[in-house]
């Protein structure tokens, strides 16, 4: 409701001007739905590159932003409720759709984790790192130590960590372990990053 509020808009809008979810749970799931259709629906008819409010660190204003933001969301998300579910005994949750893990993979390298990576509680975190996708093109590089700017390109590094792009993007958001992933390099890097937090 708040994204399709600020789309609407192109403004900002204060969160608590936002009707709130309601109480009784009976009700959550009709009312979610509906919410994510207006959504949809105000997002899929306005130009992805018209201008509107965005909360983007490079400065990306455009609609295109929210779209890639709403698409990783709903889908970390809809991987967390089911990680929930396998805990109590259910089936293992399905990896995330490559090409949405792709676009999250791109917004935490390029939105987030420079900020992450500035925090003053961030210890050992250094040397380079390059993210390398077995399920198609997504290739990250990036000095974690210089808190740069990450590069989507191929290039040696202390640490390298191969695996689909499900893999990669719910390892980046501390979701899941590396056991999934081929780690060449530097093994430390994988305890070191379980300080970030999102």
């Amino acid at each position: 409701m708040w994204m399709t509020a600020v789309v609407a808009s192109r403004e900002h809008v204060n969160r608590r001007t936002v009707d709130p979810a309601p109480e009784h749970a009976s009700v959550l799931p009709r009312w979610y739905l509906a919410n994510l259709q207006r959504t949809l629906d105000v997002l899929g008819s306005a130009d992805p590159d018209s201008e509107t409010w965005t909360f983007s660190s490079t400065g990306n204003r455009r609609v295109a932003w929210w779209n890639r933001r709403l698409a990783v969301e709903v889908a970390i998300h809809r991987w967390d409720a089911e990680h929930a579910v396998a805990a109590d005994g259910g089936a293992s949750p399905n990896p995330l759709n490559g090409d949405v893990a792709a676009a999250g993979i791109e917004e935490f390298m390029i939105e987030f984790l420079p900020g992450l990576l500035s925090q003053e509680a961030i210890e050992e975190l250094n040397g380079t790192l390059h993210l390398h996708a077995t399920d198609g093109p997504t290739e990250w590089w990036i000095d974690l130590g210089a808190a740069g700017t990450a590069v989507s390109q191929h290039a040696k590094a202390d640490t390298a960590i191969r695996g689909t792009r499900s893999d990669l993007l719910l390892w980046l958001m501390n979701r899941s372990s590396s056991d999934s992933l081929e780690v060449i390099g530097r093994q430390g890097l994988l305890d070191c990053w379980k300080q970030l937090r999102f």
